[in-house]
């Protein structure tokens, strides 16, 4: 029996969302669908998305983060990844994402 993994999406002020769960290949086509345009019909410009709660990824995480990237540049809005776990900034490191991507590490 397989569990699937379970990622969150949460608003908790205008522009800004709490992300949780797990982000893996079970999960984010999921996030993907049920969150797609929730992030961009917020009235305010720029956007944070805080990762604090995130308890684990993998590469397909961070894929997530660059449509979510990619989608704010198409509608000229500033988007910042905030708290991301040291391993999912480890592979954005590794695969140059960290120079295009707004992260800031988890402290």
């Amino acid at each position: 029996m397989s569990t699937k993994s379970i990622a969150r999406l949460e608003k908790t002020a205008p522009g800004h969302y709490q992300l949780s769960g797990d982000l893996s290949f079970q999960s984010v086509p999921e996030l993907w669908q049920k969150n797609k345009t929730v992030l961009f019909t917020d009235d305010n410009s720029d956007l944070d998305i805080n990762l604090a709660d995130l308890e684990r990824s993998d590469s397909s995480g961070l894929a997530i983060l660059v449509e979510w990237f990619r989608e704010a540049e198409q509608q000229n809005r500033k988007i910042n990844f905030i708290n991301i776990p040291q391993q999912m900034y480890d592979i954005a490191r590794v695969s140059g994402l960290d120079e295009v991507l707004p992260l800031t590490v988890r402290k």
